[in-house]
């Protein structure tokens, strides 16, 4: 059984949207305040490992970085079935380290090409990372709980493979509209109601407009 602890969050608009039609999710940063980057912050300080999608690295290329309060870095893993993290990225600098998680299938010279920067695991041989394996290979490192950040095709992942013990969304007050605009969980969704992943809320407060929303997930649904 595997006891690494997973936590799910992310910002939305009020319509579900966790960045506009061009997928660009740093354009919420105008609606975030200092006591949010704050907030932010501290829970990445109190976890042992971030998951991101390769996705989210191209289209935000984030630090995922402790800076507005003094805590740790936590361990960076990118979700990159074919290898397609940019060189440049932000995600691949010295100041925490990085976990390229990729399949068999990843094109032998990108990965080499991120193994001069960062280290590279081959997990699962289908089109996607087995996550399972994932968290088995970071329990082996010492990690016992992660958080994934983004974006909705990482998210859906975990919640499908039943591997989600919490989640929060902070909910901020816009709409963007868009059927082509990616969600807080993508993927391809479950078809039926009984299929549909239970919560149980634990607590909700506004902090600077924004809903602060947060749940208890029950792993065994699934």
């Amino acid at each position: 059984m595997n006891n690494v602890r997973v936590t799910v969050g992310g910002l939305m608009s009020v319509d579900g949207k966790i960045a506009p039609a061009d997928r660009v999710g740093t354009k919420f940063f105008r609606f975030m305040t200092r006591r949010h980057l704050r907030m932010l912050h501290t829970i990445r300080s109190k976890v042992d490992a971030i998951v991101v999608g390769v996705d989210t690295v191209i289209a935000d290329n984030p630090s995922l970085t402790v800076r507005a309060v003094k805590g740790k870095n936590p361990l960076r893993v990118v979700l990159d079935s074919n290898a397609r993290t940019p060189l440049e990225s932000k995600i691949l600098g010295r100041e925490a380290s990085t976990i390229i998680a990729v399949t068999k299938h990843a094109p032998h010279r990108r990965v080499e090409l991120l193994r001069r920067k960062v280290e590279v695991l081959r997990l699962g041989g289908s089109k996607r990372v087995d996550l399972k394996k994932l968290l088995g290979e970071l329990k082996k490192r010492g990690i016992r709980s992660v958080l994934v950040e983004g974006g909705g095709e990482a998210r859906w992942g975990f919640f499908k493979e039943g591997l989600v013990d919490e989640l929060f969304v902070w909910v901020v007050p816009c709409i963007w509209g868009g059927r082509d605009a990616p969600t807080l969980v993508d993927g391809e969704g479950f078809l039926q109601d009984a299929d549909a992943i239970p919560l149980r809320l634990k607590s909700t407060k506004v902090v600077d407009k924004t809903l602060i929303l947060s749940y208890r997930v029950n792993r065994n649904h699934v």
